[in-house]
Order: C-alpha cells, then sequence, then structure tokens
C-alpha cells in the first residue's frame, strides 16, 4: 500500500486501487448461525428447486440511511434475472430465526415487499461483514471494489470489501459491496 493505493493481483494480472477517503470499506469474517439475528441485514445464496436450502448466510452492516440495501429485482426472463437451475439470492432483513429456519424480508421480482423462508444446515457457510477503514488492507487480504477508473487506470473505489483466503490460500467468491 502506497498512500491511500493498492497493487491488486487479478486473473489478468495487477489493478491499482485507490482508496480515497470517501470509499466505504467493509471487512468480513466467519460467523455461526448463532450470530443470525432479527433485524440483521442479511443476503442468503441457496439452492434451486424445492424449499430454500441456504448454501451461504452472509450479515451486513446496514446501509448509511440505517436500512438493509435491497437490490432492484431482475425481471424473470431478462439479463441478471437467475435461471431455473441457478443458485437464487434473499436478500433484506432477518425477520424471524427459528431453529434451521430463517425468515428474510425482501421484495419480489416485481419490487413488492414478500418473505422469503430458507432452510440452514450444517453444511451453511456464514460470514458476517463489519464496517472498516483503508487501514484494514493488508497483503494476503482478499479484496474487492466498485467504482470508477480514472484515465491511468486506477480504479477510484468507492466500495470495498475485505475477506481472508480459504484454505488453499485462495480468494473466495466476492462478497458483493453494499
Amino acid at each position: 500500500m502506497s498512500g491511500s493505493a493498492v497493487q491488486v493481483t487479478e486473473t489478468s494480472g495487477t489493478a491499482t486501487v485507490d482508496l480515497g477517503p470517501s470509499a466505504k470499506v467493509t471487512e468480513y469474517s466467519k460467523a455461526q448461525v448463532t450470530d443470525v439475528a432479527v433485524g440483521n441485514c442479511v443476503r442468503v445464496i441457496a439452492k434451486p428447486g424445492g424449499p430454500a436450502t441456504a448454501l451461504a448466510v452472509q450479515l451486513s452492516p446496514p446501509g448509511g440511511d440505517g436500512k438493509c440495501p435491497q437490490p432492484k429485482p431482475a425481471a424473470a426472463g431478462s439479463p441478471g434475472a437467475p435461471g431455473p437451475d441457478q443458485n437464487f439470492l434473499a436478500v433484506g432483513t432477518v425477520a424471524a430465526v427459528e431453529g434451521n429456519n430463517i425468515k428474510v424480508d425482501d421484495v419480489d421480482a416485481n419490487g413488492n415487499p414478500s418473505q422469503t423462508a430458507v432452510t440452514v444446515t450444517d453444511k451453511t457457510d456464514y460470514t458476517k461483514g463489519v464496517p472498516a477503514t483503508s487501514q484494514a488492507v493488508s497483503q494476503g487480504k482478499c479484496i474487492t471494489a466498485l467504482g470508477t477508473k480514472n484515465g491511468g487506470g486506477t480504479l477510484q473505489a468507492a466500495l470495498v470489501t475485505l475477506s481472508s483466503a480459504n484454505a488453499e490460500g485462495k480468494c473466495p467468491s466476492p462478497p458483493h459491496p453494499k
């Protein structure tokens, strides 16, 4: 890290990311089912077909307005909409936790309020995010950054997520910055 800029190794080479003072940084770490509570902001990735069984549960800090971020729904069949054999997402606020079941207040494909029930198992992966600063960036951490590239090719980061490498030393699929 040099000043507010970091060199990042990507699959296609290296990139420079500028973590200016306005960059919102969130650091993710392992969590467990007991960390899931009513009112948490959550992103659940579940298997398609049949009852929704969670593959992963990601707890995130609320947005700047204190509310859980809601993605814009993609209409069925449109680019970005999940197909029938793809994992699906439930993104919203935890409404209830009852044993191995989590109910998420979210929005449907038409943008209307809805509730999605998902089941968690001993194979469900849990992560939680906490607000951080650019000082949390260090060599070996996984980084995902969203922003705008300047004329020199440096990404001016607006949203940044940090996480640890997996057991094989590889970065997991990035948590999507919120």
